[in-house]
């Protein structure tokens, strides 16, 4: 996937100088475009963002679980559209080796916020830290829960010359459901996320606008379950299906 993007265009910024930019507390904004469409857009953004780069590597791997109840319970609060909600997971950040245990909410009025500590690795989440960890930041305990989803994909990490605004590029991207052990694979498609403060300006917005492609709102929790889960219910992810079959074929076989 990464042989087919040039980001030499971009200036380079590094993970030490990425430290006061981390935005745990932001407005996301999220887009679903295709690998054409991404080609145009990357040109169009280097004037106006510095690319992250690990030791000369660009593209970064990263793999995520997710956690939710044996009944989807934080997915359909998702999918109900309820405005104050969260996601349990761990994510993998592969090219620096480490692992965290994440709590993500979202507030009523659109702020998602993000606290974290280090964790051993995907699937553990039964030590005390993380157990309490869980326990005093969300209303669940850690026998109220299990590993639903997988996912992983490669991501391209940008920040705005004034470093107020981080976007995100995810591709590659790969679901594995482990209570169905259904897979799922999206070539084409890439997942585009704003993050930035209230109030500050964005150039990915403006560019992302004049180019005709327009925000959609999608979990990539949501979208995972609704491909690998057919008993499920996902009549409000119908449309956001739709779009993301236009997009990209998806492979129910390789992952």
């Amino acid at each position: 996937m990464d042989k087919k993007f040039d980001l030499t265009g971009f200036d380079k910024i590094t993970l030490d100088e990425m430290g006061a930019i981390r935005l745990m507390k932001r407005i996301d904004i999220k887009y679903l475009l295709s690998v054409s469409q991404l080609r145009e857009l990357l040109v169009r953004l280097s004037e106006y963002y510095y690319v992250q780069d690990v030791d000369g590597e660009r593209f970064s791997p990263y793999a995520t679980l997710y956690f939710d109840t044996p009944e989807y319970e934080m997915y359909h609060t998702h999918q109900n559209g309820k405005l104050n909600r969260l996601k349990i997971r761990t994510r993998e950040y592969k090219s620096v080796s480490l692992c965290y245990l994440e709590i993500k909410t979202k507030s009523n009025k659109g702020i998602t916020k993000k606290i974290r500590i280090k964790n051993e690795d995907l699937s553990h989440i039964d030590g005390e830290q993380p157990s309490s960890f869980i326990h005093q930041n969300s209303p669940y305990k850690i026998t109220a829960i299990e590993g639903k989803l997988q996912n992983s994909y490669t991501r391209i990490t940008l920040v705005d010359k004034q470093k107020t605004e981080r976007v995100t590029i995810d591709l590659d991207l790969r679901f594995n459901n482990l209570q169905t052990e259904r897979k799922a694979y999206l070539p084409e498609l890439v997942i585009i996320e704003v993050k930035k403060s209230a109030y500050s300006s964005s150039p990915a917005l403006r560019i992302l606008s004049a180019l005709r492609i327009k925000p959609a709102r999608m979990s990539k929790y949501c979208m995972g379950v609704a491909l690998t889960d057919e008993a499920v219910k996902h009549n409000k992810i119908k449309e956001k299906i739709k779009l993301i079959n236009k997009i990209t074929p998806i492979n129910y076989e390789s992952i």
